[in-house]
């Protein structure tokens, strides 16, 4: 089990925008090459499934002529896992924690009425675009594959989100563009779950790392 500074650590690596980006295009495409003909191999042998395949595609293909593979929509996938973390902070308990009282009050007030979701997603948004071209990602028949997948194990992990997405209009097809930037957090969120104290720690970690 990931530590809380081990988590804060890799929540704060995947919304770093400095150098060329937390995803640059080339080498993304190299990261993405071998897990992807997994999943397309996998769909291959995966009969028993072969009808929800069907459908998924589908789904995918509507996706696609609809142009909803933008950078908004790739905004508002990523804010629904930012803003369930940020629903979970304890703004007061952490201000207290992180700093003596005068730079406390200080951060008190750069928070109050910030919404930090909203902030975080820019940042995790900014972080997976640079240098991107989404929709490169899925025109090729093993991302497709990918994308079905991920999908899957995103409703049998946590079915609230998958079906909160795939109310937005099928958006869960496109979790695995955006599975490495929000896994940390959805691992946060997992030990909040578990341990409420635990993930103070990790807030206190990765907020601290936001504001040195």
């Amino acid at each position: 089990m990931d530590s809380a500074k081990e988590i804060a650590r890799d929540m704060l690596d995947a919304i770093n925008v400095d150098g060329s980006g937390f995803f640059g295009a080339v080498a993304k495409g190299f990261i993405s090459f071998p897990v992807s003909f997994y999943y397309l191999g996998y769909d291959f042998m995966d009969t028993d499934h072969r009808s929800d395949n069907f459908d998924d595609k589908m789904r995918i293909a509507k996706l696609i002529k609809s142009g909803a593979i933008n950078r908004e929509v790739i905004e508002k996938i990523i804010g629904i896992f930012m803003n369930d973390f940020s629903s979970r902070i304890d703004i007061t308990n952490l201000v207290k924690n992180i700093a003596g009282s005068s730079i406390g009050k200080i951060l008190f007030s750069q928070l109050t009425g910030v919404n930090l979701g909203n902030v975080i997603a820019t940042r995790a948004v900014a972080a997976l675009l640079s240098g991107t071209a989404i929709g490169a990602l899925i025109s090729v028949g093993a991302e497709t594959s990918r994308a079905i997948y991920t999908s899957r194990y995103l409703r049998e992990r946590s079915p609230m989100m998958y079906y909160k997405l795939r109310g937005l209009g099928d958006l869960d097809l496109l979790y695995f563009l955006v599975e490495d930037t929000v896994k940390p957090f959805e691992k946060a969120c997992e030990v909040d779950d578990r341990s409420p104290e635990e993930f103070n720690k990790i807030c206190e970690y990765f907020f601290g790392g936001l504001i040195t």
